[in-house]
């Protein structure tokens, strides 16, 4: 049987990051599980369904670059550095 047309309406604006169709697939999502008639297991399936529209229209999170800080020399443990021709 092939799925709905509703549902490969969504996952065709999931793949082509289409924003109409999108905001499209996220009331339909949302109508979805406001329906009194709906059984558990189809509200979670439409929660998923609208969680992955919402992640698309977000858009990719861009990691966070922290300026790493520069080492000073001769800083360590207290001992400063140790020459090889000491002995202790």
């Amino acid at each position: 049987m092939p799925p709905f047309s509703e549902v490969t309406r969504i996952e065709a604006a999931i793949k082509n990051k289409s924003s109409k169709e999108l905001e499209w697939s996220l009331w339909y999502c949302r109508m979805r599980q406001a329906v009194p008639s709906a059984r558990p297991a189809d509200l979670k399936y439409w929660r998923g369904i609208e969680a992955l529209v919402k992640e698309t229209m977000a858009g990719p999170v861009e990691a966070k670059v922290y300026p790493a800080k520069k080492k000073k020399a001769g800083r360590g443990l207290g001992l400063g550095p140790v020459e090889a021709g000491e002995d202790s």
